[in-house]
């Protein structure tokens, strides 16, 4: 992975998660709800007491939320420039909370009578966004602060706002200081809780933008080039030898899709899409026709990247994607993108390879933007309802985001869910233990979690396998590698013997979320033994979310290096040559971030095929069709998840198999596994499932 790591564990943020979570995961999970305990843990009153106070509002102001905490290794680096812009995004609650998570579940499931009956953003708006007299009172207040407020988002939860430093601190009564973060970055922090007034607080969740502190990160593992010597994964500029593979089988000639270039088939240690056409079985739904038209893919992106790039790389495979850029927040340049360019670069590929006629919408917000840009692409994607498949391979340790803006996400992707749109996200590339940061400080740091978004439940969380013989399907392994080796023994602190920083280890995401739930569809797959309440602070006889729910090819290009314990893989081909790529063109890259936007594909070919064009959220049906068709789903049972090596001091081996305690978490066993979930498409059989669960919702 490419890292700008969120920061790990804090308590209070975690705290705050977990209150917020528990009443948004139980109306998940079952629909009962009460809007009471929702409002009551988000610190607002029901939603009549609010409207009749708002007319009475006078000046006393209260706190919304808590001042983010100084990360370790931190140090406060000035006032921030007062003149400075910032656009800041401020969070409603909906009207009905539990209401909305109940619906949203009710359309996902099958069997019910609303499944996929689903409705328009106006229509989501009217039924659960905060009522108008709130959004308008809160914009008029903000622009008597002279903020200039910008068009809802999400379907009316989201209002931006744009204005100085010194005018978004006279307004919420804070002050913002510059950060020096300890890899050097700059950032700004607000040293104290904003404040609003309290009649308009009682409907807001959540003021963003006032820190950017904690960034979402690329689920991205770069490879090296196609020269000889040139790159390596995760260490650019690092020599290494390698060898030419041999090219078959005679399988993947005739997959009718698209066929690369020479120039990409001659690229080491990859896979062009028409083998992991004929790995995942899209070529049966080529030759139907399928191609993904008429269906919109949409990329959630904090970077942007080169058009010659991507037309490049649509010459080789002979195609013409339809990729189109939607500038969030002003968008952001090449330049200002640094490894992020590589990310979307490589998301816009993969889906227009395997899916090469439908077309691409690219959200781009600015890298730096902190989470009031990642909210504001998502509200943004939600309003537009331009796409009928979303894709993320971004995402971040999930309790460093915070309770609130995770409760925020939450109510986001029920409205995607809601509007038939299918959200997917990365589980991540750091194995089991997602907080690791760049240079690891606290045990914490080791402690097992996972990546948000997509441990969300209302959202199809992707992990990584490798491939080890390939076929249709191929055999696969959890994916867990590393560059030089089998792993390497923590703690990272440079003493006898051991890197003195997280040195590389490129490892599917899965575990237990500590902030959600289990949703109803996945209980009772996991049968290792591992499910637990404990997390998440579940209620006796309920279990926490799990992730990933499916997987795909995660592994990036390696030689095969016996002498040294290193088994050649092969990965994903990209090309690219603008910003970091630093001209280098094809090269292999790979992660959970490819795998992603790999299933971003195959939904936009059912898509295509199902009426109305819309399948909405994936993972139910997944669950349901595992148990039904066990040609659809590819189960892995080989390999773990678990980021450190074996003898690893902070390797967290705390997990139960085979009747024995102190085993790897998480390991791939037969069935449903928090390393490769469900397992990998068969997409022909898959999507023929989908449709026909489809086809008895438009006759029920």
């Amino acid at each position: 992975m490419l890292k700008q790591r969120m920061w790990p564990v804090y308590p209070a943020a975690l705290a705050a998660a977990a209150l917020l979570a528990g009443a948004a995961g139980t109306a998940a999970s079952t629909g009962t709800a009460s809007a009471a305990r929702l409002t009551a843990v988000a610190g607002t009153a029901p939603p009549g007491a609010a409207t009749a106070r708002l007319a009475r509002s006078g000046p006393r102001m209260g706190p919304i939320g808590a001042a983010p905490a100084l990360p370790p290794g931190a140090r406060l680096a000035g006032p921030a420039r007062r003149s400075a812009t910032l656009h800041i995004t401020v969070a409603l609650r909906p009207a009905d909370p539990a209401g909305l998570a109940r619906l949203a579940t009710q359309v996902a499931t099958s069997g019910t009578a609303r499944f996929r009956h689903f409705l328009h953003p106006a229509q989501v708006q009217r039924r659960f966004g905060p009522p108008p007299s709130a959004l308008a009172g809160l914009g008029a207040w903000l622009r008597r602060q002279h903020l200039t407020t910008q068009p809802v988002l999400g379907d009316g939860l989201l209002l931006p706002a744009i204005g100085s430093v010194g005018q978004v601190e006279a307004a919420f009564h804070v002050k913002i200081a510059r950060v020096r973060l300890p890899g050097g970055r700059l950032a700004w922090l607000n040293l104290s809780a904003p404040e609003l007034p309290v009649g308009l607080g009682l409907w807001v969740t959540a003021v963003t933008g006032l820190d950017n502190v904690s960034l979402l990160h690329p689920e991205l593992v770069r490879g090296s080039a196609s020269h000889p010597g040139r790159g390596s994964a995760r260490r650019p500029g690092r020599r290494q030898s390698v060898s030419r593979p041999a090219w078959g089988p005679g399988g993947a000639s005739s997959v009718p899709g698209p066929r690369a270039c020479r120039a990409a088939r001659a690229t080491r240690h990859v896979y062009t899409a028409a083998w992991l056409a004929h790995a995942y079985k899209f070529d049966p739904l080529y030759r139907q026709g399928d191609f993904g038209q008429h269906i919109t893919v949409a990329l959630f992106e904090e970077a942007n990247y080169a058009n010659r790039d991507i037309r490049v790389y649509g010459r080789c495979y002979g195609i013409s994607p339809s990729v189109r850029r939607v500038r969030v927040d002003g968008g952001t340049t090449v330049a200002a993108s640094g490894d992020g360019t590589e990310e979307v670069t490589a998301d816009i590929e993969v889906v227009a390879a395997m899916a090469p006629r439908a077309s691409i919408l690219v959200y781009e917000a600015p890298t730096n933007g902190g989470a009031a840009a990642g909210l504001d692409n998502y509200g943004t994607i939600v309003q537009q309802d331009r796409a009928q498949v979303v894709s993320t391979s971004w995402g971040g340790c999930e309790p460093s985001l915070g309770g609130r803006v995770l409760l925020t996400e939450a109510e986001l992707f029920q409205e995607m869910a809601l509007q038939g749109q299918s959200m997917l996200a990365a589980a991540g590339d750091e194995g089991s233990e997602d907080c690791l940061p760049p240079v690891p400080r606290h045990r914490a740091d080791y402690s097992l979690q996972v990546d948000d978004p997509g441990s969300q439940p209302f959202v199809t969380s992707v992990g990584g396998t490798e491939i080890t013989r390939f076929g249709s399907p191929p055999v696969q392994v959890a994916w867990n590698q590393s560059p030089y080796g089998q792993g390497f023994p923590a703690p990272f602190d440079g003493r006898r013997g051991r890197p003195a920083e997280t040195p590389g280890n490129l490892v599917g995401g899965g575990g237990i979320s500590r902030v959600w739930l289990m949703p109803a569809w996945q209980a009772g797959f996991d049968h290792s033994g591992n499910s637990s309440s404990a997390p998440c602070d579940a209620r006796r006889g309920q279990d926490c979310r799990e992730v990933p729910d499916v997987s795909a090819l995660a592994a990036v290009g390696v030689p095969n290096l016996p002498r040294h314990g290193i088994r050649g893989t092969r990965g994903y081909v990209i090309y690219g040559t603008a910003g970091v790529f630093r001209g280098e063109g094809w090269q292999t890259s790979g992660g959970t971030s490819l795998a992603t936007p790999l299933w971003a594909a195959l939904t936009a070919l059912a898509d295509q095929q199902a009426a109305g064009h819309r399948l909405g959220l994936l993972a139910p049906s997944l669950y349901r069709i595992d148990r039904a068709d066990p040609r659809a789903l590819t189960d892995v049972v080989a390999g773990n998840n678990d980021y450190l090596s074996r003898n690893g001091r902070y390797s967290h081996h705390t997990c139960r198999y085979d009747g024995r305690r102190g085993r790897a978490c998480y390991r791939a066993v037969r069935g449903y596994d928090m390393a490769t979930g469900l397992g990998t498409p068969q997409a022909s059989y898959l999507v023929a499932d989908l449709l026909a669960e489809h086809s008895r919702a438009g006759r029920g």
